[in-house]
């Protein structure tokens, strides 16, 4: 039994159908790259580099806009699932970590042109 409330003062209004998000496909050269992430902050790939347990996925340091250039240079590190819902809080601390590491073989203009700007 349904209740007819076009009668009322305040009708309900219809439902909203919420369309499904398609999510745009990888193109092969990116699925290539995401397959051959290496890390250069940490030799041990299977464990997370926050806390230790088995590691479930590769995030990259530097995300967005720079997340390629991130996957290019090794700046990337292996992180358990919990982890990574709470990678907000390791931020910045990582951001200034990639930067360390990457300014060891480069300098920090080279970073500042790469990566838009310095975290240390």
């Amino acid at each position: 039994m349904s209740i007819d409330y076009s009668n009322f003062a305040f009708p309900k209004c219809k439902p909203k159908i919420k369309k499904k998000c398609k999510m745009k496909k990888k193109s092969s050269k990116l699925a290539y790259k995401e397959r051959k992430r290496v890390s250069i902050l940490t030799d041990d790939t299977n464990r997370c580099f926050i806390c230790g347990m088995q590691k479930c996925d590769i995030h990259e340091i530097f995300g967005g806009s720079n997340r390629q250039k991130s996957m290019e240079y090794g700046l990337v590190i292996p992180i358990c699932r919990k982890e990574h819902s709470n990678i907000k809080n390791f931020e910045n601390w990582l951001h200034r970590l990639g930067q360390k590491k990457f300014e060891e073989t480069h300098t920090r203009e080279e970073f500042i042109k790469e990566f838009g700007k310095s975290y240390i």
